[in-house]
Order: C-alpha cells, then sequence, then structure tokens
C-alpha cells in the first residue's frame, strides 16, 4: 500500500512538470463554463485530459516503464496508483465544478439541475480514465496519441451535446427529472461505473503485466 501511495505522489509531482498547458486549459475552460453550465459536462472529461493523461505522457516520455521495473514495486501497485491519481483528479474537478455552477446560478438562469450535470460529468470522466489508462499502457503515447484523442474527445461532447439539445425541450426535461424521481437512476449509474472501472482495472493489470519493457 505504502508503494501505491508513493507512486500517487509522484504523479502529483510530476503534474507540476506539466502545469503550465494544463491551468491555462482549466482557466479557459473555466471562463467559458460559468457563462454556460452545459460545458460543465465537458470540463469533467477534459480535466482528466488535462491532467491524468498530461502525466502519464510525461512519464512514458520519460522512460517511466524501465524505472518501475529498476525500483522494488510491482507493476499491478502501479497500476493502481493511475487510477487512485485519476480519481483524485476527478474529485478536484468535482469540487471546481461545483464551485462554478453556484457562481453561473448568479449570472444565468441554470436550465440543467447539478445533479444531472454531476451524474453525467462524473460517469464520463470515469470512462475517459478507464479509456486513457489502458490505452496507454499497452500503447504508449506516441503510438496511441491519435486514437486516445479521438476516442475521449466523442466521449467528452456527445453527452454535452445531448444535454443541450435536452435542455431546449422542457416537457422532456420535466418528464427526465420525474423519471429519476421514480426509478433508482442514481444508484443505476453508480453500479455501471464501479462496473466499468472494475474491467478496466483487470483489463489494465493484465496489459501492463504483459507488457515488454525495452
Amino acid at each position: 500500500m505504502n508503494n501505491i501511495i508513493n507512486l500517487t505522489k509522484m504523479s502529483f509531482l510530476n503534474l507540476k512538470s506539466t502545469s503550465k498547458q494544463t491551468w491555462i486549459g482549466w482557466v479557459i475552460w473555466i471562463g467559458v463554463s460559468i457563462y454556460n453550465p452545459l460545458f460543465l459536462n465537458m470540463l469533467f472529461g477534459l480535466s482528466i485530459l488535462m491532467t491524468l493523461y498530461n502525466v502519464m505522457a510525461y512519464e512514458d516520455a520519460n522512460k517511466i516503464d524501465n524505472l518501475i521495473a529498476s525500483l522494488p514495486v510491482n507493476k499491478n501497485e502501479y497500476v493502481m496508483s493511475r487510477y487512485i491519481a485519476g480519481i483524485m483528479f476527478l474529485c478536484i474537478s468535482t469540487i471546481i465544478a461545483c464551485g462554478i455552477y453556484f457562481i453561473s446560478s448568479k449570472i444565468n438562469t441554470n436550465e440543467i439541475k447539478l445533479e444531472i450535470l454531476l451524474g453525467t460529468g462524473i460517469s464520463t470522466a470515469l470512462l475517459v480514465m478507464c479509456i486513457i489508462i489502458p490505452m496507454v499502457l499497452k500503447f504508449g503515447v506516441n503510438k496511441g496519441r491519435f486514437l486516445i484523442t479521438i476516442v475521449n474527445m466523442c466521449v467528452i461532447m456527445i453527452p454535452s451535446f445531448l444535454l443541450e439539445n435536452i435542455s431546449k425541450e422542457r416537457q422532456l426535461m420535466d418528464s427526465i427529472y420525474r423519471f429519476i424521481d421514480t426509478v433508482s437512476i442514481p444508484l443505476i449509474i453508480v453500479i455501471l461505473n464501479i462496473a466499468i472501472l472494475l474491467i478496466s482495472v483487470t483489463i489494465s493489470r493484465r496489459v501492463y503485466k504483459n507488457k515488454e519493457i525495452k
């Protein structure tokens, strides 16, 4: 467990090396989200791209696999530290998103409830994380950059466009809210997210275990 904690700390230290481009992206998207809260859904997924992906890309470029092979840690501990770091980045993003939502509510009338934004945003970010980690571990950054970017941008943007179109239909929004109130949608979402996370962890552990370190 100590190795996982130390590897997670390493991720936050490495984040400093990519902080310039990370903060520029955060500032731009936060400004946009204040005036249009629907963009908050994208903020969750983009935050994972700007933090976890940038950290893994930085580590991959600096031969992290060779370092892990030389340290007294096993590959599963490194894999688990990636997921813990991603979840911590997501928690930070959630706190920031809640703050932006309440600031935005003072400026504009929010058509989408915070619960909806959090549900779709967190689910999107988790899905992005569950795609990024196994793909980077498998292909590295150079081979997988284009595919990772395309897949994740689709995952990030599609829910936001759906929310934007749904928010324009007041009757449809009311029907969705009533449906959520009568059906345990939040519980279903939590179960699905946990299942996706467990599947991704299993795939990542298997991929990294069989990865040939050159």
